[in-house]
């Protein structure tokens, strides 16, 4: 069994809507018009009405409704669109994962503040197209939940023998698999034929000495996130412990990125506001309380 051949097993039961694939091809059509665009995005209800929630909410400052697809397009812009496509996408995607290995809400609140984290730190080393980070955080662990549904009785049995610390179950799951939920996932992105940057980013972020010179920024700010948002928004059952972070990344990581200390605590606790506004739009029906 590989990453691929597992990823396989799910292509119809993790396939992205019509709607979603529609509206990302246009986005790559330059010759595409915003009234197509805003067309496709209309077709699908739910789609609509996360662009005019983000467009509306705090992240973008506007001063009265916007209450058109368009005039929400033309405020926040291509790139922000296709983030919130397939962020609100793929929430809905993954609704039929056993309830007996994780609470979904809680596992989006956990990818959603990892995504917002990776989104931060990209800005703060004013990184090119930081911004598409956050797709990277949001997907960093959807390869476990490819485990908890095609694998159920297999991982079953490794949580229970292995600590679920995400480190340690990760080294349980390639001691089980032959691999991690870091491969798997970046192996169904590629089905989703999402790009390069962002699948390098997840499949790397469990391996830092592994991950190529071009993504090597990329991988070290996932691999970042992912640990700060288990602080502010843990993905298991348990209570965040918002006053008291103890970094439990490989510091090499702060290295490749020249980020300080302070600078991290202060992306920490700046991540708390845009965290609780883009959970409300992308995963409203969750019950996060920090």
């Amino acid at each position: 069994m590989t990453p691929q051949s597992l990823a396989a097993e799910v292509e119809s039961l993790f396939a992205l809507p019509d709607a979603v694939l529609r509206v990302n091809t246009l986005l790559d059509d330059p010759e595409a018009n915003a009234r197509e665009i805003s067309g496709a995005v209309e077709l699908d209800p739910g789609l609509a009405v996360g662009v005019l929630h983000l467009a509306n909410s705090p992240l973008y400052g506007q001063r009265g409704w916007v209450d058109t697809v368009a005039r929400a397009i033309d405020l926040i812009g291509r790139r922000a669109l296709r983030e919130m496509v397939l962020a609100t996408s793929v929430v809905k995607v993954f609704q039929a994962i056993p309830e007996e290995f994780v609470d979904m809400p809680t596992f989006w609140d956990n990818s959603i503040t990892c995504g917002v984290v990776a989104q931060q730190l990209g800005h703060h080393i004013r990184m090119r197209d930081a911004d598409s980070l956050f797709l990277a955080g949001l997907l960093h662990g959807v390869g476990r939940l490819v485990f908890y549904a095609r694998r159920p009785e297999q991982y079953r049995a490794l949580l229970t023998a292995a600590p679920t610390e995400d480190k340690a179950l990760a080294a349980g799951e390639r001691a089980a698999f032959g691999f991690d939920y870091a491969e798997l996932g970046a192996a169904l992105l590629e089905n989703w034929n999402l790009p390069e940057r962002l699948r390098f980013a997840i499949v790397n972020q469990t391996d830092l000495v592994g991950a190529p010179a071009a993504f090597i920024r990329e991988v070290a700010i996932v691999h970042i996130a992912n640990d700060i948002a288990a602080n502010i928004a843990p993905c298991l059952k348990q209570r965040a412990t918002l006053d008291v972070y103890e970094p439990g990344f490989d510091p090499a990581a702060a290295e490749i990125l020249a980020i300080s200390a302070e600078d991290l605590e202060a992306i920490r606790l700046e991540a708390l506001a845009q965290t609780f506004a883009l959970i409300k739009i992308i995963n409203p029906g969750s019950a996060l309380i920090f």
